[in-house]
């Protein structure tokens, strides 16, 4: 058909509702035809009249399909008599969509396109809004089970406490009357000490139902029974014990920023006495120095307790990092060892009064107050109250006990590997030491006095290796231990998930992001 004849044909728009009202979507589709000649409209007659069923069809597969998406299209071989549908849609603001429908098909002699358009009107409805919960999700803490109605009183004994004080703090004194004529009972309740966690609880009448209390990591409960009578015995499993970890920065006080951060005090107490050879707490701490625990904690019945050991730590002092790892022996002691395997207990403390002021530092060049001439002072001076207790700083021999010039009464420890600390101007000695007797680390031998060359009271101290002098607050301490290769094997296989944990909450350390965390692990 040439393309004279094609542009002979014209389509009426219609809209859907013209559409539905004046045509049988299912016999006919009327196409209207630009008037020309009655020649053109015969010749044309016969292509358009196979073609007429075939629109009929299509349009009625776009209104049984009408979600089709846009620019669908079916597309056929060459040279075929088969049609090719083209599906298009436009959308406007005001939601109207056009839908065109393009059928086509040639041969090797004629080509005919009828194209028809019709306009609809697509509505959108908007979504529903969903209903917000009447309260806030709660988030998941631990592995608590769902709570009874039963409210646990617990006490920690203290050195001091008996049964009746114990029994007293609980707000059952009434029931122990009644639990110590069970003789079963009152035998292992008389083996409650110091530090053991009681927990008790009543029924609706107030009677104490339950008692729990551990001793030496086991558990001993007692239960009221219907008959009104009390039985005891050994459970295991009663408190379970859960990792937590905390970090934060030191602004107000080491004790004071940890409570806040949700570490007890007895875990502060722990950090304190593993990094103290490193670490003089009394004068070196310094605000936002950065700590990091992680550490036990025991849980009874859902309720966190009491907290245990400490299993790994980092104390960040003054720009300097420290970390430490507990480590089990298979005889069941434990210590404290750096990240490599090596122990912190030192073979020596750097001060031999506790929280004791430094009044002069090591100085080689130091003008000396008594003899107004410059003087090296190879040591460093403490000052402290007359008659304050002094400690060796590691174990050895007494090399020399009694007056020393200017030194007044000193002492004198021989230490392996040629280390001997000096300890001057005491106004006393601990009676029963002599020369040639063994000393230990933290062993009082002596108290602060004024003794030989001294304004007032205070302790001389010196530290020397191999009769070198050396600064005691500085000097790097040798190790007191260390591992054979078979514990350092065992060490680091055990360490290795306490030491990631550090490198993770190091990070938030770095970021100033302090973090608390009992969720168990």
């Amino acid at each position: 058909m040439s393309s004279q004849s094609e542009n002979n044909i014209i389509y009426k728009e219609k809209n859907w509702n013209d559409v539905k009202s004046n045509f049988d979507l299912q016999h006919k589709m009327q196409i209207i035809i630009r008037e020309g000649s009655q020649a053109k409209k015969a010749k044309n007659h016969s292509a358009h009249s196979i073609w007429l069923p075939r629109l009929a069809i299509a349009a009625l597969f776009i209104v049984a399909l009408g979600n089709i998406p846009t620019q669908s299209f079916l597309q056929t071989p060459s040279k075929t008599l088969s049609p090719v549908f083209a599906l298009t849609s436009q959308s406007s603001q005001d939601q109207k969509s056009n839908v065109s429908l393009t059928t086509s098909s040639s041969t090797h002699k004629t080509k005919s396109n009828v194209k028809t358009t019709i306009n609809t009107h697509t509505v959108i409805e908007p979504a529903a809004e969903l209903a917000l919960p009447n309260r806030a999700l709660e988030t998941y803490e631990g592995n608590n089970r769902n709570r009874s109605s039963e409210k646990w009183t617990t006490y920690h004994v203290k050195s001091y406490d008996n049964l009746t004080n114990i029994f007293h703090k609980l707000g059952h004194q009434a029931a122990l009357g009644k639990l110590t004529l069970n003789k079963g009972i009152a035998d292992e309740l008389e083996k409650i000490t110091k530090n053991s966690i009681v927990r008790a609880t009543a029924n609706n009448d107030k009677q104490l139902s339950q008692l729990v209390f551990s001793l030496n990591n086991k558990s001993y409960q007692v239960v009221l029974e219907k008959s009104g009578e009390y039985s005891g015995s050994w459970q295991p499993n009663l408190f379970e014990t859960r990792q937590a970890r905390a970090s934060f920065s030191i602004r107000n006080g080491l004790f004071f920023d940890g409570r806040k951060s949700g570490i007890a005090d007895s875990i502060i107490k722990q950090i304190v006495k593993v990094f103290d050879w490193d670490i003089d707490f009394s004068h070196d701490i310094r605000v936002n120095d950065k700590v990091t625990a992680v550490f036990e904690e025991l849980y009874h019945d859902g309720d966190r307790v009491d907290s245990g050991n400490l299993l790994a730590a980092e104390f960040i002092n003054n720009g300097r990092v420290f970390r430490t790892v507990q480590y089990a022996f298979q005889d069941g002691r434990t210590d404290y060892f750096t990240p490599e395997g090596q122990e912190m207990k030192k073979a020596f403390i750097r001060t031999p009064i506790a929280h004791a002021r430094v009044s002069s530092h090591f100085n080689p060049g130091r003008f000396h107050p008594v003899l107004h001439k410059f003087r090296a002072h190879k040591g460093t001076d403490f000052a402290a109250r007359r008659g304050t207790k002094i400690m060796a700083t590691g174990n050895g021999v007494i090399k020399s006990l009694g007056r020393k010039g200017g030194y007044g009464r000193t002492i004198v420890i021989q230490h392996k590997d040629g280390y001997t600390t000096l300890y001057a101007h005491m106004s006393r000695y601990k009676k029963g030491l002599k020369v040639g007797r063994k000393v230990y680390q933290g062993d009082t031998i002596g108290y602060v006095g004024s003794s030989g060359l001294a304004t007032g009271p205070h302790l001389h101290y010196e530290f020397r290796k191999n009769n070198k002098p050396m600064d005691p607050m500085s000097a790097s301490l040798p190790h007191s231990m260390s591992l054979t290769s078979t514990e350092l094997q065992d060490f680091r296989n055990k360490a290795v998930n306490l030491v990631l944990q550090l490198n993770v909450l190091h990070r938030f350390v770095k970021a100033k992001i302090d973090i608390s965390s009992n969720i168990g692990g």
